[in-house]
């Protein structure tokens, strides 16, 4: 079930990638936004600083007709790239650039068939710049956090290799500039399979490149989520998509400057009904722009390879971008081979300095510090901020409206003191959830409930399960078969091929069960039977019930049972770039002035939320119990709790803004752009 919605949700992203171009004008309007978005997608908003790169040449190499020079460069401190740059023997003046990003062979640039290619550029007259990837050759790095690590952490930082790969591209240019050799105002991009990604991202990212040619890299969001193909991919072949882009986006961003895909249709990888439309789509934006001419595409019946014809067709383009000459190319790279050996910037014996590359995923993605402020009346702005912050970014792609839109309600159980409801509703984005509400038989007022994630049980009996609160008499319990449980579980393998598929579309499965959570808080409030709704989580669920809490206003208080403590721990369910806002400390403080209710203990990390509450004068709203069973309102245990019910919110849309108030505190939410 969950798979066939992927699948629906993916052809809706890459349905509506730039279907109609935009109009010049727009285009020209909207590119340096664009621009900043994509950056923000490769974890590189704002950009690094540019820090001294050290660049060492540790050999040269005098071949007939060309040199090698094996060198290294750091692009952040410690941080080594090694790379080759080859080049005619004798420069007389600055030659046309070529950088080319290796994909995932073994010996990186040291890999023949990627050293031919920059020999073969260098003879015909190139400077090429080769670099290994940060994981490949002579890399120390890591494209495979979530591919086989479990580092779902790297979502919730918003890192993705691809971006310091970007990065590290960004910073080769930068060293090329230096070299008197190199003419820098004439510069290509190419790479085959994950280095054809990086061609991709890189050209879209850095106006200095002239020329794109990505080699058996070309597809589209859909056919890696729907096809699963992503289960073939690392983690440098996709971006953050928090704005869910497709490539037309990408290609948008390299228009007007020249671009030339290269695919092969028996490629298992790069599907021929992906690369095809994606071009096609791309080629209208550069026939708005009047360079048709521009853009191109070299289709073979191959399988994830380079060719004869592509290697004489993707110089061929070079040759016309950047020397101005038209002519067909009639001689292939040569096939001479060269002990890899010889190629190494860090020979086997060689010492090699203290390399900081497998710590790259925290360099380039810094966690935001907690806020800090003077005055107390300062809280409001931050907290407002921060509430933005995580609707702009991490749930920018929540459903508009709420998902409480039941498709069935049955009686699901009961006894002489109490009943079970099982609602199914649509969460608003199309997948089914259910809800099961246990209520006490009584006769008086609407009673206090608990809501929580099932995450432990396959299947729910009743409002029970694992995962369920024991309650006081008098109190309901409302348990959410959220996304990857009860009817929709998942095995392991399925369950990680579907947590990746998930984040190129810019979501989580988190995410989604968050999404079920505020559709179920929307039908459980709607119950006439219900009173103040408060959100429970016990572990991993403490995450749901922050967020939802944080989204919902009409939860009136959360209580949580041993939370995790930071989004940087791996088994800490994953959010899309939501440590860029706060961690789960500072971002459980923004539902202030709601009650807090710890049970067992206060972890330690979260003693700064309860100083938080305190320095704002509400410490008392911050209470800890010794077992759920004990839980009563705040409200109703002597102090009174900043409640409203839902259906008592005002709410007022206009011009997608969303404002909504909540006692004393306005929030000013922006609506997540619609995704479709």
């Amino acid at each position: 079930m969950i798979h066939d919605w992927l699948s629906r949700y993916a052809h809706a992203v890459t349905a509506s990638a730039l279907p109609v171009p935009m109009y010049p004008a727009e285009w020209e309007r909207t590119l340096e936004e664009r621009r900043r978005m994509w950056l923000e997608m490769l974890g590189l908003w704002p950009l690094p600083e540019r820090t001294p790169m050290e660049p060492t040449i540790t050999g040269r190499l005098e071949r007939d007709g060309y040199v090698v020079e094996k060198l290294h460069f750091q692009p952040e401190p410690g941080c080594y790239v090694t790379a080759n740059l080859v080049m005619p023997a004798q420069v007389d003046e600055p030659l046309p650039c070529v950088l080319y990003h290796c994909g995932h062979a073994a010996l990186g640039k040291a890999h023949m068939p990627y050293h031919s290619l920059a020999r073969y550029y260098a003879r015909n007259g190139y400077v090429c710049l080769v670099l290994d990837t940060m994981e490949i050759g002579e890399g120390l790095g890591d494209h495979h956090g979530t591919y086989r690590k479990g580092r779902w952490d790297w979502y919730s930082r918003g890192y993705t290799p691809a971006g310091t790969e970007v990065w590290h591209g960004m910073r080769a240019l930068d060293y090329l500039q230096t070299r008197p050799e190199a003419d820098t105002s004439r510069v290509a991009i190419t790479g085959k399979s994950g280095g054809g990604a990086i061609s991709w991202f890189q050209g879209a990212a850095d106006e200095r490149i002239s020329v794109v040619a990505p080699v058996c890299q070309t597809g589209s969001v859909e056919m890696l989520a729907a096809g699963r193909v992503i289960d073939g991919h690392c983690d440098c072949a996709v971006w953050m998509n928090y704005h869910q882009w497709d490539w037309p986006q990408i290609g948008a961003l390299i228009a007007p400057r020249a671009l030339v895909v290269s695919a092969g249709s028996d490629d298992p990888i790069w599907r021929p009904w992906g690369y095809r439309v994606t071009v096609n789509r791309i080629r209208e934006t550069y026939r708005m722009l009047g360079v048709e001419d521009n853009v191109g595409l070299i289709d073979e019946i191959v399988p994830h390879a380079t060719t004869e014809r592509n290697r004489m067709e993707v110089l061929q383009w070079f040759n016309r971008h950047l020397k101005g000459i038209d002519e067909p190319v009639t001689e292939d790279a040569s096939q001479e081979e060269e002990p890899p050996e010889n190629l190494l910037v860090f020979p086997e014996g060689a010492e090699r300095p203290e390399d900081a590359m497998p710590r790259v995923d925290e360099i380039m993605t810094q966690a935001a510090t907690p806020p800090e402020f003077d005055d107390v009346d300062e809280w409001p702005d931050i907290q407002q901020r921060m509430l933005e912050d995580l609707r702009r970014l991490t749930f920018r792609n929540i459903p508009q409206t709420p998902g409480d839109v039941v498709l069935d309600a049955v009686t699901a159980g009961g006894s002489e003191t109490h009943r079970v409801v099982m609602h199914e509703f649509d969460s608003g984005d199309g997948m089914p959830a259910r809800v099961r509400l246990r209520l006490p038989i009584t006769a008086g007022e609407p009673v206090p409930t608990l809501i929580a994630a099932n995450m432990d049980s396959v299947r729910l009996h009743g409002a029970g399960g694992a995962s369920a609160p024991g309650v006081a008499a008098g109190i309901g319990v409302s348990m959410v078969e959220v996304r990857g449980t009860g009817q929709t579980a998942m095995e392991e393998q399925l369950a990680w091929s579907e947590r990746r598929a998930l984040g190129v579309l810019g979501l989580t499965l988190p995410e989604r069960q968050i999404v079920d959570m505020l559709g179920a808080i929307s039908v459980v409030a709607a119950q006439s039977q219900v009173g103040e709704i408060a959100a429970f989580g016990r572990g991993r669920t403490c995450v749901h019930a922050i967020y939802a809490s944080l989204l919902d206003i009409s939860v009136s208080e959360i209580v949580l049972e041993a939370p995790p403590e930071t989004h940087l721990d791996p088994e800490t369910p994953e959010l899309p770039g939501v440590l860029r806002v706060g961690d789960l400390p500072q971002n459980l403080a923004l539902v202030f002035p709601r009650p807090i209710t710890f049970v067992g203990e206060v972890p330690p990390a979260y003693q700064w939320t309860v100083d938080l509450y305190e320095r704002l004068g509400m410490g008392d709203r911050i209470r800890v119990i010794e077992d759920a069973g004990q839980w009563t309102p705040l409200s109703l245990s002597g102090s009174p709790a900043p409640r409203r019910p839902r259906r008592e919110v005002t709410s007022i849309r206009h011009g997608g803004w969303s404002l909504c108030s909540h006692l004393a505190l306005c929030h000013v939410v922006r609506a997540p752009t619609p995704a479709h």
